[in-house]
């Protein structure tokens, strides 16, 4: 698991079209920033490993993302836009709703980015391991070379 926490971030200046077709017709343009404010946000980056008997390493089997607001301001540019008033207050109302899609589109889009994370971090795990590894095999054929190792292979031929 990996857990970045309390980061905030900012999309300043984003340009923006609305259109609500049903009565009464309200139309807009203008730019828009989005803040995380407050505590800011959370993203847990989670992993499943899954390790056969005769694997070195464990394999990914999956990992997930959840991304988490705690509060997120929004903030128009009144000089761009014409409804300085209804464009905010109709923003408030949708807030809820927008904070939840943002959430659920970080948590889309870092789909493809966890498989190549899981990649690069069994690939450093590996990496790792590979001196420790190869100096158990390694010590392992020097052991059964050694007069000890010939010992104990006697006496285990003696048991059976």
């Amino acid at each position: 698991m990996i857990k970045l926490n309390r980061f905030r971030t900012e999309l300043k200046d984003i340009e923006f079209y609305y259109k609500k077709k049903t009565f009464p017709e309200f139309e807009d343009t203008g730019r828009v920033t989005f803040r995380i404010k407050g505590e800011g946000a959370n993203l847990t980056l989670t992993f499943n490993l899954e390790q056969g008997e005769k694997d070195k390493l464990p394999k990914i089997k999956e990992g997930k993302a959840d991304f988490d607001i705690s509060d997120l301001e929004i903030e128009f540019d009144k000089k761009t836009i014409h409804h300085t008033l209804l464009v905010p207050m109709l923003t408030s109302l949708f807030k809820p709703q927008m904070k939840l899609q943002l959430e659920k589109q970080v948590e889309n889009n870092l789909g493809g980015f966890m498989s190549k994370l899981g990649d690069l971090v069994m690939d450093n795990i590996s990496q790792a391991n590979r001196p420790f590894l190869s100096g158990l095999d390694y010590a392992k054929k020097t052991i059964k070379s050694s007069n000890v190792g010939q010992v104990y292979q006697k006496r285990r031929e003696k048991l059976e």
